[in-house]
């Protein structure tokens, strides 16, 4: 179906006249009912009829009209994929570890792109890009997926973090933890969380079970308990609080080597690696 044709249409139901359309068209009379001949022929519907010297509109001919504002829309954001701000858009999917100091870490792309981000877990990350909602993602538990790549671009390493003064001649295995409260399934890592901790091979005191890394955090910095996190993050976290809420390092148990974690950037195999790509690589690797 060509997309000129309903133009036309609109056109005619607009002005309420085939003469004037084809003035305001710049096509002959007879151009334009043939135009139209072939649309409601494709269309399998009858969208206007003769009235004396005029043309009076069929029910289906004023239900295609209304639709046809919409439809222009749609296929102008397909064509075009770009926002109101004239900034071309780009989708981001990971876990709130990476989204919720994006401001931070991404900063300088704000002003090159209008940037969409999505909280997802592993393995939805990978559909999402399947299902072409995102258009990358980051992780540091890939999960195999058909159609999907993974890129390592950094590591980060993970710590113990409780509140500053606080659970001093305690070890860590004594402290309450936080711990989030989703698994994760299927990846290859022997760690089920999303925090990484070995729970498979070391065991802790998990008080809290939270959906959100924020709500830990807050939990810990408020002498609550203990949390296991990247270290860039309660490095962020402390540039932002009162020194009495910073979060401070804890040793890890005797036996248990450092946690340092690939990161990720997910994409589609068939998506090419552009400048934007390579971008997201750059300020990742400032971790």
């Amino acid at each position: 179906m060509e997309t000129i044709r309903i133009k036309q249409f609109h056109t005619v139901y607009q002005v309420g006249s085939l003469r004037k359309a084809s003035e305001l068209l710049g096509i002959s009379h007879s151009g334009l009912s043939k135009s139209l001949s072939s649309l409601e022929v494709e269309l399998g519907q009858k969208l206007f009829m003769p009235s004396g010297r005029g043309i009076v509109f069929t029910d289906e001919g004023h239900e295609f009209a209304r639709k046809i504002p919409s439809f222009f829309e749609s296929l102008d954001l397909l064509l075009k994929d770009k926002p109101e701000t004239g900034l071309p858009r780009l989708r981001i999917g990971s876990f709130e570890v990476f989204t919720t100091y994006f401001a931070k870490l991404l900063g300088p792309l704000f002003d090159e792109y209008e940037l969409d981000f999505q909280e997802l877990i592993p393995g939805k990350m990978e559909q999402a890009l399947m299902n072409h909602e995102i258009d990358m993602a980051i992780t540091y538990e890939p999960i195999a997926f058909p159609g999907v790549e993974h890129l390592k671009v950094s590591q980060i390493e993970m710590g113990a973090f409780v509140k500053k003064g606080a659970f001093k001649k305690t070890p860590l295995l004594k402290i309450p933890f936080a711990a989030p409260l989703i698994p994760i399934e299927g990846a290859p890592t022997s760690t089920k969380g999303l925090d990484s901790w070995p729970d498979n091979l070391i065991k802790r005191e998990v008080s809290f079970r939270v959906d959100l890394m924020e709500t830990a955090i807050s939990l810990a910095r408020n002498g609550h308990c203990a949390v296991f996190i990247p270290c860039f993050v309660a490095k962020l976290h402390n540039e932002v609080i009162k020194d009495e809420f910073h979060l401070t390092k804890k040793a890890l148990p005797s036996g248990m080597k450092k946690i340092v974690r690939d990161v990720y950037i997910v994409k589609r195999e068939s998506t090419v690696e552009d400048v934007k790509l390579k971008k997201l690589a750059k300020y990742l690797r400032s971790l």
